[in-house]
């Protein structure tokens, strides 16, 4: 028989004796149940990768839940997924909305009966989740932290785990949607301070739009009475101090980012925790023949600076066109130096120039372990691979309600990279950001030496 096989069993009554809960399924032993409840996009379930892989070697049993387009890529990851019920998110878009939610309430009932289906039906599509898989351990994505009182009545452990930069109002730090870079001084407190009263008084505002449109009865209210039923403190556990979303007071916090991408003067709680640790992908289907072919003719011989140029899933649109035109135009002047560019397989109008290099999808990972530079919208999972592989960084956000405003500014602060509005932009002044990066006085180098060092 298996060797191995006498050392889990010894394991197993290590862990029996300890009275340490130890499942036993398909012939393998696990420690413990971990459940990671996500958002459910791609974007925020490829950070928690790098701690599912981690978690698993250790001997844990690792689910993923979500909706079910996301199973594919997390089976692929060598991980169960399990479906789940969202409360659907109602977003007023306009006042036709706002007065069509607030009829129907107030005639028939109609939308506040169906309001609290979806959320029973949620908090049924819990119940069915712990009995299935009783876990001893749940990370919960802090974009949807609200899910914790769902499983609080089931599960002890439960952990609030940030894909993006933490969230919660920190002295001196701005909200994560903000451009401003904090200094240490009485004027940027001061400025601080005003950026989060806007930011929590425009939540506000919505909540109590929507307040009004179910007549009283909206998503508040149902979580209010959930936690009444269940004995859950709401006040002493609900956070609202949070960009974007609500947040959880007295949980641990893991922020999947490296402590030194986040502002220098940031004063952590002791229940927040940065992960240094990046998610390496296996881009074995990026590999194209194409693409091999362009690595050995410029990267292995590495004669000409090498501009990689990607925004991910926001690379589409006649304002992208427009600013990826005038990249390749000014590089197209720069002597010694060439342009890999991803679309995303987007359908985008650009020129063709003898400097530039157009593919549908890359492998990121392997094009910055040689880029001189990289261009991005400023998604955190690309600024976490630049930072990785120590390229500087031109970030240009996309989506400036989320947090690339604020990923752009860290990378600034930091002294990672620059930033361009693509709003308002002027070619002169992303020539001058390129030549910056692409000959540095040493300072972006010292910078990322220093990171890489502490």
């Amino acid at each position: 028989m298996n060797p191995s096989y006498y050392v889990q069993l010894y394991i197993l009554v290590l862990n029996l004796k300890k009275k340490k809960l130890t499942l036993l399924t398909q012939g393998q032993f696990y420690l413990n149940m971990i459940l990671f409840l996500l958002q459910p996009y791609f974007s925020h379930f490829y950070p928690t990768f790098y701690l599912a892989h981690q978690l698993k070697s250790d001997g844990q049993r690792v689910v993923f839940t979500a909706t079910d387009n996301l199973r594919t890529k997390v089976e692929n990851e060598g991980f169960e997924f399990f479906d789940f019920e969202f409360i659907p998110e109602y977003i007023m878009t306009g006042t036709r909305l706002f007065f069509g939610i607030l009829l129907e309430s107030g005639v028939s009932q109609d939308r506040c009966l169906k309001r609290k289906e979806e959320f029973q039906k949620s908090f049924l599509s819990t119940q069915k989740l712990v009995k299935d898989l009783n876990p001893d351990q749940v990370y919960i994505d802090q974009s949807i932290a609200k899910y914790y009182f769902f499983f609080a009545p089931y599960v002890k452990n439960i952990k609030i785990i940030h894909t993006k930069v933490y969230s919660g109002k920190v002295s001196n730090i701005p909200p994560m949607n903000s451009t401003y870079i904090p200094r240490k001084s009485i004027v940027s407190y001061l400025k601080v301070e005003y950026l989060w009263r806007r930011e929590l008084l425009g939540q506000r505002i919505r909540e109590i739009i929507l307040r009004i449109a179910f007549l009283g009865k909206d998503e508040i209210f149902l979580w209010r009475k959930h936690c009444e039923k269940h004995k859950i403190e709401w006040k002493k556990r609900i956070d609202f101090k949070h960009s974007l979303n609500w947040g959880n007071k007295n949980l641990e916090n893991i922020v999947l980012i490296p402590r030194k991408i986040e502002f220098s003067n940031f004063k952590k709680n002791d229940d927040i925790f940065f992960s240094e640790d990046i998610f390496l992908k296996n881009e074995t289907q990026y590999l194209t023949k194409d693409y091999c072919d362009f690595k050995q003719k410029y990267a292995v011989k590495k004669e000409n600076k090498i501009i990689y140029m990607a925004f991910g899933t926001l690379a589409r649109g006649t304002k992208v066109s427009g600013f990826f035109n005038a990249v390749i135009s000014i590089v197209e002047e720069l002597p010694k130096t060439i342009l890999i560019i991803s679309t995303g397989n987007h359908s985008l109008k650009l020129i063709d120039k003898n400097c530039s290099f157009i593919f549908d999808y890359l492998p990121q990972q392997d094009v910055l372990s040689y880029a001189d530079l990289f261009i991005t919208h400023g998604g955190l999972g690309s600024i976490k691979d630049a930072y990785h592989y120590e390229v500087p960084m031109l970030v240009v956000p996309m989506n400036k309600y989320i947090d690339q405003n604020g990923n752009a500014s860290r990378v600034k602060a930091n002294g990672f990279g620059e930033r361009i509005d693509i709003d308002n932009y002027l070619e002169r002044e992303i020539e001058q950001k390129l030549i910056r990066l692409l000959y540095p006085i040493d300072y972006l180098l010292k910078n990322f030496h220093k990171t890489s060092t502490t």
